[in-house]
């Protein structure tokens, strides 16, 4: 290769970088900066998360050792992180504590805020059937359908037809609750406990 023919080759590599090399370097720099900024969205994300999950255990600490005073405590927690995953853990508790006070109102209340502001949808689901078992207990029959139908994933859709079978056993209509047993069976996300009690539901309704 002449000496003639390098010297172009670096005048067209010049003359390439001055036409290309401020868009090279901005996107560098916006390569550079996205990575630097999602690192620091990691990082702000998962303090912040430690941060609520602190908060968390503080407030029910406090709820636990007197629920009257610090009600208004819980409930400020959850409004200000009714986003956050923890809201939702904190009205279980509520809700629980409740339960062992005999006070349902306090429980199902706290159950059903749980539904209204959950994002996740198996949060959701699990605090519908608790919600609902609550209610069945009450005997609640309308209230109880109605708090199911906030379930829609089907990975709850077993626990949700046993709920319903329970429902049409305890309103005197046997086929229906062999119906809902037997569309719970069908679920593949039953534990075998629950499938052998179901089987059992089924067999004497059967009979």
């Amino acid at each position: 290769m002449s000496y003639i023919t390098e010297e172009q080759q670096v005048e067209e590599l010049k003359s390439w970088w001055k036409e290309n090399g401020k868009v090279i370097i901005a996107t560098f720099i916006l390569v550079i900066g996205g990575v630097l900024g999602w690192r620091y969205w990691q990082s702000h994300q998962i303090t912040s998360r430690m941060a609520t999950s602190n908060q968390y255990e503080q407030v029910i600490q406090a709820y636990g050792q007197n629920p009257q005073v610090n009600a208004a405590v819980l409930q400020k927690f959850v409004e200000e992180n009714k986003k956050s995953s923890y809201a939702i853990f904190a009205l279980f508790d509520q809700a629980k504590s409740a339960v062992g006070q005999h006070d349902l109102t306090l429980a199902e209340s706290s159950l059903q805020q749980a539904v209204d502001i959950s994002q996740d949808s198996n949060l959701k689901a699990i605090a519908a059937l608790r919600l609902a078992e609550l209610q069945l207990q009450q005997q609640k029959y309308d209230a109880v359908q109605t708090t199911l139908n906030h379930i829609s994933d089907k990975a709850w859709e077993g626990s949700k037809q046993q709920m319903l079978g329970d429902i049409a056993l305890a309103k005197g209509d046997k086929a229906a609750a062999r119906a809902a047993y037997q569309q719970a069976l069908s679920s593949e996300n039953l534990n075998s406990l629950d499938k052998q009690l179901l089987q059992l539901k089924v067999d004497s309704l059967s009979q």
